[in-house]
């Protein structure tokens, strides 16, 4: 059970899908007896059309010869995902015509589509600062390929409305787009600015968006409904029974109102960026914070929920200190990693980000183990006392999780098999997946939490109905539940006054009548009883010696 929780702890940092801008623009000085290399990879799909433009000092007397390759691959890894020095020696194989029927022999495939460009002159007073590449002489052909060698190279490199197609692509794919600039003719002046901007735009007959992004775009639109039917579903409840709201119902509907936010700005970045192919800077550092406070506010729901908040314990006492420390912690951690992860584009920075990635995962795996811990203390006192209406809602809600953890686990062994391991991924079709799963099975948690603990009419009188013996933890002057809270009238006129007195002499009598019996049968009904289903068996596991200590005590005090 404690590697299942070091996995769930790590799995939704596996695999981070970033945005892939449409627009790629780079900044390159043009350098006598020098040429320079520009690589920009890109998902596209059928029908995609590709603009390059160059743009420069309109008054400025420079003159530089360019052309470009655009050639494609089944893998993704092969123009994503490569470090400085391959790619500087990627650049330079695959812009070499010779190379046009080669792959690198670190991939293994048969065909690609190929093209590359006749030679253009631009002038930047000709062109009057803006050059746009002309149609291309022909289309992308079709060429075997055979894996050689890549030798290393030691010339340095650089790095990385009407339309106006340079080419158009002709099948789905990865496409590799290198442009070679050589300057020809320069300004006499020493000082003169020789800086060329050259831009790229990558259009689908959707929109900027990359193939592999699109279908994410579609998912965010299905997320947004979803969570707004959810928000006016769990409103309606909570409208027509609100005079038995719990607390616990309050933090249910904050989380479902931060997840319909968190999907309404990751759908305004989508579809920004799939509209001008850039993206609003800030859009994205905002909607990832915003998706930590609902992530924060969610692991709190169900701390709050494997406690007994709201149904075994009407107020949390001095958890409360505890959960809202290990919340703030979390969202700052989260915050961290997640601003650090859409900031870093590099494969270079992946360090950074899986430093950066270190204490959030160490910060779930405690607030996993805290979540299983608790919900095994939880169900085993109501084991012990014998509340079988509550019981069998906490082991609902435990074999939700334990079905989650599974299925946590076979979906990152599926992702690592088919995402992860594999030098070439030729399904990156479907690594949208690796995002969307996660949200998926949150919503599925979520709306078994909303089954569990929606608003009836017997609210108050089912969720505070006292265990055969008083709580010792709770605090009277918890903040949670207080005297303004809806609801506590009820409680207090059920634990005082006449009614009270009745029912603990009532208690008292059958406690009387079972007294002589109580010590086998107990024993008989906890061996026959723990564990009994997937759930428990599981959580089981999580006792130590403290634990059953703790169970034996709970039993002498019920004998």
């Amino acid at each position: 059970m404690k590697t299942a929780i070091i996995l769930l702890a790590t799995i939704s940092h596996v695999a981070a899908n970033l945005l892939m801008p449409g627009i790629y623009t780079e900044v390159v000085e043009i350098q006598q007896g020098k040429y320079q290399l520009i690589g920009v990879p890109q998902a596209a799909l059928n029908g995609t059309v590709v603009q390059l433009e160059f743009t420069c000092d309109p008054d400025l007397e420079l003159e530089f010869d360019t052309e470009f390759v655009l050639r494609s691959s089944p893998c993704d890894k092969e123009f994503f995902n490569t470090k400085e020095n391959e790619r500087r020696q990627n650049l330079v194989f695959y812009f070499n015509e010779t190379n046009q029927n080669h792959i690198p022999d670190t991939f293994d495939y048969n065909e690609i589509v190929y093209y590359k460009s006749p030679i253009q002159t631009v002038s930047c007073k000709g062109s009057h600062g803006r050059f746009l590449f002309p149609n291309p002489t022909g289309p992308m052909t079709a060429k075997a390929v055979t894996p050689v060698h890549v030798d290393r190279v030691k010339r340095d490199a650089s790095g990385l409305i009407s339309f106006h197609p340079a080419q158009n692509i002709p099948r789905d794919g990865i496409y590799y787009m290198i442009i070679k600039v050589v300057g020809k003719s320069f300004p006499s002046s020493l000082n003169a600015n020789t800086n060329v901007t050259i831009s790229v735009q990558w259009k689908a007959p959707y929109g900027f968006l990359s193939a592999i992004d699109w279908p994410l775009l579609r998912f965010y639109k299905i997320m947004c409904v979803f969570y707004s039917a959810l928000a006016l579903i769990w409103v309606y409840y909570c409208i027509k029974y609100y005079r038995d709201i719990l607390r616990i119902q309050y933090w249910i509907g904050a989380v479902i109102v931060l997840g319909m936010v968190e999907k309404a700005f990751f759908l305004s970045e989508y579809a920004t960026m799939n509209d001008t192919g850039s993206s609003i800077d800030g859009i994205l550092e905002i909607a990832e914070i915003v998706s930590c406070a609902k992530k924060t506010m969610s692991r709190v729901l169900v701390i709050i929920v494997c406690v007994g908040y709201g149904v075994v314990k009407p107020r949390l006492g001095q958890t409360l200190n505890q959960v809202a420390g290990v919340g703030l912690v979390y969202f700052i951690f989260c915050s961290i990693e997640g601003i650090a992860r859409v900031s870093k584009n590099t494969v270079e920075a992946t360090r950074q980000k899986q430093f950066a990635a270190l204490p959030l995962v160490l910060t779930e795996m405690i607030i996993f183990y805290w979540i299983f811990t608790s919900l095994a203390a939880t169900i085993r006192m109501l084991r012990l006392k014998r509340n079988d209406v509550k019981l069998n809602v906490y082991r609902h809600f435990a074999n939700t999780l334990a079905f989650s953890v599974l299925a946590s686990v076979v979906f990152m062994l599926w992702s690592m098999l088919y995402h992860i391991f594999p030098t070439c991924r030729v399904d990156w079709k479907e690594l949208w997946v690796d995002t969307a799963f996660w949200h998926v099975l949150f919503c599925f948690i979520l709306i078994v939490i909303m089954i569990l603990w929606r608003p009836s009419q017997n609210n108050q009188r089912y969720a505070f109905t006292p265990l055969l013996d008083d709580s010792e933890d709770e605090n009277d002057q918890d903040e949670i539940f207080n005297a303004f809270a809806p609801g506590y009238d009820i409680l207090t006129a059920r634990t005082s006054g006449s009614g009270a007195e009745t029912r603990k002499l009532r208690e008292a009598e059958k406690e009387q009548e079972r007294k002589d019996e109580a010590i086998k049968e107990d024993l008989r009904w906890i061996e026959e009883n723990i564990p009994s289903t997937l759930a428990d068996t599981l959580i089981g596991g999580l006792d130590d010696n403290e634990e059953i200590e703790s169970k034996q005590l709970e039993v002498s005090k019920m004998l």
